[in-house]
């Protein structure tokens, strides 16, 4: 971990605790000035008895010598319902809530079957009782075919507002026909209910998470990240802005804003991007199945090796790069598939000697892509190829958690 008394400024270097072995480890800090960490972990005696028999453990910690003290204990084990041989208790979280202590994990997975569970006790270190209406969270059991279904909700922690409300964030899914995504999971949140009984619930059984949730008071503002936007950047900052992403570095000495000014300018890498490493690439998080990006380069290939574009990216072995690049007989606007495999030119086009500026667009439909090109900025497309199976790059074909980029690069390595 690492701790400040300022997030915006200086960080402590990092303090190792061996102890704490497993996953999503949480602090819990207690009323009474005492702290603990809680996370998952292997079976008891590391011997699981069924693929996903995981625990949950804690441990007290020290604020003041930042150790672990005293006895690591398993608080739960399997799950909430150990008969049902429940996979995958994960993501703990601990609170006291008028002297009430409230354990709550997820459960199933991260995939169709994950669902969030709720336990209490009298004291952070247990025993704790599940609920019975458990799990407080999940859409599992769920009509993947209902309109604008949410899926895989799981993995929440729980937040009491200044009024006294209590709202939950978890992780969730948005596919597309209840079949895959390009979005990768992503933040939710709802408002908590409580039963009459003292049991914290997100959503009841057969409960929709709805797309839109209305609090009084809440208004939209102009930098608005969610829902219906566009989202235009022209370079002027001396900085990027905060939406870009670049791959596994800073990649400082690959781009610059200044040469010229009001620019983005890529050098050509010779890391491509379908490697492990800082490569010239500057791209954003996808955040619709429906969306269209479009941009203007300005570019020159002096041979065969260099290409710059649109690249469209799950991993490594899931893209789609919408080139300016060169062949035997001169200029030419290309599309490539990359896979396991490698790479495959699926279309291209020649292009004028002439021609320096390109205008790229990629209009996503959820299920496919179409990429199209002008030389005349804007004022006529080519369809360089229309209806590209967007599974390609959707966690469903790739695998992990997280969804798809799609940005701007520059190379000088032919893959």
């Amino acid at each position: 971990f690492v701790k400040t008394q300022d997030p915006f400024g200086e960080w402590s270097e990092p303090v190792y605790l061996p102890e704490v072995q497993g996953i999503d480890p949480s602090f819990f800090f207690d009323n009474d000035g005492r702290a603990y960490i809680v996370n998952n972990d292997d079976a008891p005696d590391y011997k699981p008895e069924y693929p996903g028999h995981r625990t949950v453990r804690i441990v007290e910690f020290d604020t003041e010598t930042e150790k672990c003290i005293g006895e690591r204990k398993i608080i739960v084990n399997k799950g909430c319902r150990p008969e049902e041989k429940p996979v995958w208790c994960e993501g703990p979280h601990i609170y006291n809530v008028d002297g009430t202590y409230y354990l709550m994990t997820a459960e199933g997975g991260t995939s169709g079957w994950h669902s969030e569970v709720i336990y209490r006790g009298k004291s952070p270190m247990g025993p704790f009782e599940p609920w019975e209406g458990n799990p407080i969270l999940t859409q599992r059991d769920l009509d993947n075919n209902r309109p604008d279904p949410v899926t895989c909700a799981g993995h929440a922690d729980l937040v009491k507002t200044a009024e006294g409300d209590w709202w939950a964030v978890f992780l969730a899914c948005r596919p597309i026909d209840g079949d895959y995504e390009n979005l990768g999971r992503e933040t939710f949140m709802l408002p908590v209910k409580w039963t009459e009984d003292g049991w914290p619930y997100i959503t009841k059984h057969g409960e929709t998470i709805p797309m839109i949730v209305s609090r009084p008071g809440v208004t939209r503002t102009d930098s608005v990240t969610f829902g219906n936007f566009e989202w235009t950047d022209n370079f002027m900052s001396p900085s990027l802005d905060m939406e870009w992403h670049t791959l596994r570095g800073d990649a400082a000495g690959l781009y610059s804003l200044s040469a010229p000014v009001n620019h983005l300018t890529l050098k050509c890498s010779e890391i491509p991007t379908t490697e492990k490493d800082v490569a010239a690439f500057v791209g954003r998080r996808v955040q619709h199945h429906n969306y269209e990006c479009t941009t203007h380069m300005v570019f020159e290939p002096a041979d065969t090796c260099q290409h710059a574009g649109l690249v469209v990216m799950k991993d490594e072995t899931h893209q789609y790069q919408f080139a300016k690049s060169r062949n035997d007989d001169g200029n030419i606007m290309v599309l490539r598939k990359i896979d396991e495999n490698g790479s495959t030119d699926i279309a291209s086009m020649p292009l004028d000697a002439d021609i320096t500026g390109v205008d790229l667009r990629l209009v996503s439909k959820g299920k496919s892509y179409d990429f199209m090109f002008s030389t005349d900025r804007g004022d006529t497309w080519e369809t360089l190829m229309s209806g590209v199976d967007a599974r390609h790059t959707s966690t469903a074909a790739a695998g992990g958690f997280t969804g798809t980029l799609v940005g701007l690069y520059a190379s000088k390595t032919r893959i």
